[in-house]
């Protein structure tokens, strides 16, 4: 099953509810991001130097690695695919988005320190009102064409559009006020300070397309190029032999082809229809490691299943009981019962990766002290109702664990378990559940789901100190400075947010050992390392 991300509606437009399901999952796991995080540290210099590590590394590598050969994965899919990115809401989507286009700027494998793409430099006016952006030069689309500023501005203009799905990404962007400069260079008018604006390039919804871009004769400038695309069923792609990252892809080609359900993703690694799969569920993991030929690619990336608590409504509204019920639940049993030991405890606060992530005092369960702060909220004895669904592994057994915890405060949780089809799109009305996100940078993640407005803000949280402080920070251009700003942000969650953060569960994916390159996921947890098969290599 696809895990990526709710969507919803600070609007509640009727628009975007329809979405919700589809767009939650592909913010979630990755993953996928909308708002920024940390900053592009370093000056002009420093951003010479990481281009050129970036063309060491690449030159170094093509020298020893073996080229060629095909890559088939198996990932789940529907009819409703698409080969338009900024149109993009599923798995199966993203993953076509990362190896057929390019974004702006993009995380690597280990932290959340962001990197360049196609562009070279994004500088940002004193107090983040504009954006300078300069282009690579030398890159080409798949039909030979130039990449130029024009393509960008054109990007830009298509995503802003009303009725495209992920317009909210670039919020900030004044449409009447970016300014071609030069071949490679757009000026960018901000319609408020956003010292994050570089952030917001990395996630695949927001990838360059050419001027005139035509999503049924699609073109990249991405590591491989278009050979065939049936919705539902398969996609192949070939070698980009002109690619700007040089010596990449080692491949010569790769086709993704669309499974059901996980059982039929499993069956198909096992039997040797394909190469690698995304999303194991965790207790098929055994299966897979007892084959000599296979490998499990695990990555602690930051995806969390929280419990969800609405502080708009009783009895959420009351500090009190949210505090009682972060007391309540026991974090172990949470790593071993729920998620079979594929968990790290959690501390009720989010994008641990991040250098704006706190040192706060673990918190462990405490059954005394929350039966003594629902005493004094008046809620002792109290019963509720958490609505759950069996949207991932390890969300019902979740619900079940915190439920038996909650019998030794004297708390009756009465579990409501239905379809994912009704829990997906009225995710944002239920005043008890849980929900399943994956890893951001944490400026991203406060503008998506804790900022009054935020599309996924499940919790209704609307702090009048947080949104102060959010907005300073987003004035804020030195990274150490905003840094100080968002940590505050992380502790304002932890003392009176409206979610439990229990653990942080793992992502697994599979693949066999005839090739390599696949690279654990630390920062966003993109599955088979952010999908990037441009890495991807025989063995």
């Amino acid at each position: 099953m696809t895990e990526h991300e709710r969507p919803s509606a600070g609007s509640r437009e009727t628009g975007a509810l329809e979405q919700t399901s589809l767009t939650r999952r592909r913010f979630l796991v990755g993953g996928a991001a909308a708002v920024g995080g940390l900053a592009l540290g370093g000056d002009a210099l420093a951003r010479v130097v990481i281009r050129e590590r970036a063309g060491a590394r690449s030159a170094s590598a093509a020298t020893k690695i073996k080229r060629g050969g095909t890559l088939t994965v198996g990932s789940i899919g529907s009819t409703k695919d698409s080969m338009d990115p900024n149109l993009e809401l599923s798995d199966m989507d993203l993953q076509r988005n990362f190896n057929f286009y390019d974004t702006l700027t993009y995380f690597p494998h280990d932290s959340f320190k962001l990197q360049y793409g196609l562009a070279e430099e994004i500088d940002l006016s004193a107090g983040a009102t504009v954006a300078t952006i300069r282009l690579r030069k030398g890159v080409t689309w798949h039909n030979g064409k130039d990449f130029t500023a024009d393509d960008l501005i054109y990007t830009m203009q298509r995503i802003l559009d009303p009725k495209d799905p992920h317009a909210g990404l670039l919020k900030s962007v004044n449409g009447k006020a970016i300014k071609k400069i030069d071949t490679h260079t757009v000026r960018v008018g901000l319609n408020f300070p956003d010292a994050i604006f570089a952030e917001r390039w990395y996630v695949p919804q927001l990838s360059i397309l050419p001027v005139g871009f035509d999503p049924k004769k699609p073109v990249g400038s991405g590591p491989f190029k278009f050979k065939s695309f049936v919705p539902g069923q398969r996609s192949e792609y070939v070698r980009n032999e002109n690619y700007w990252q040089s010596g990449k892809p080692y491949l010569d080609e790769l086709i993704v082809i669309d499974m059901a359900d996980p059982t039929a993703q499993i069956n198909a690694l096992l039997s040797g229809q394909v190469d690698a799969i995304d999303s194991v569920p965790l207790n098929e993991t055994s299966a897979i490691s007892k084959r000599s030929n296979l490998k499990l690619l695990t990555s602690n990336g930051g995806y969390f299943q929280p419990i969800v608590m609405r502080v708009d409504q009783p009895p959420f509204n009351d500090n009190r009981v949210r505090q009682a019920f972060r007391l309540i639940v026991d974090r172990d049993a949470m790593v071993k019962q729920a998620y079979n030991n594929y968990a790290a405890i959690g501390n009720d606060m989010p994008s641990q990766a991040d250098p704006a992530f706190p040192d706060m005092p673990q918190r462990k369960q405490d059954i005394e002290k929350a039966k003594s702060l629902l005493k004094a909220a008046g809620q002792e004895g109290m019963n509720v109702t958490m609505t759950t669904a069996d949207e991932g592994y390890g969300l019902v057994a979740g619900a079940q664990v915190f439920a038996q915890n909650a019998k030794q405060a004297g708390v009756n949780v009465k579990l409501n378990v239905i379809q994912p089809s009704v829990f997906d799109p009225k995710f944002m009305q239920w005043t008890f559940t849980q929900g399943y996100w994956g890893n951001k940078p944490f400026a991203i993640m406060w503008s998506l789901l804790y900022a009054p407005g935020g599309i996924f803000n499940e919790t209704h949280f609307n702090d009048k100190q947080g949104n102060q402080i959010f907005s300073n920070a987003l004035k804020e251009v030195d990274p150490a400075k905003r840094n100080a700003k968002l940590k505050s942000l992380e502790e304002i969650l932890y003392n009176r947010g409206g979610h439990i953060i229990h653990t942080f569960r793992q992502t697994v994916d599979a693949y066999n050992s005839k090739f390599t390159g696949f690279t654990p996921d630390k920062s966003t947890g993109w599955s088979l390392g952010q999908y990037r098969y441009k890495e991807v290599h025989l063995a």
